[in-house]
């Protein structure tokens, strides 16, 4: 039996493997500190007082007076 020793192509291919899993895991972070701001972005539209209807006082009729 062969011992295992490393050759220039596993030790490439291990550094490869390396680097395209921090890629992937850096664009996953990217990803979600982007939704979390988008649903914090979204949130804060909800957060002002609701306005009063105008038109709420004016629309019910008005009992003619004799």
């Amino acid at each position: 039996m062969r011992a295992s020793s490393n050759t220039p192509s596993e030790t490439s291919d291990d550094r490869d493997n390396r680097r395209v899993f921090v890629w992937g895991a850096c664009a996953a972070v990217i990803v979600f500190l982007g939704a979390v701001a988008y649903f914090y972005a979204v949130d804060k539209r909800g957060e002002a007082p609701p306005q009063p209807p105008a038109a709420q006082g004016q629309s019910a009729p008005q009992p003619a007076k004799p």
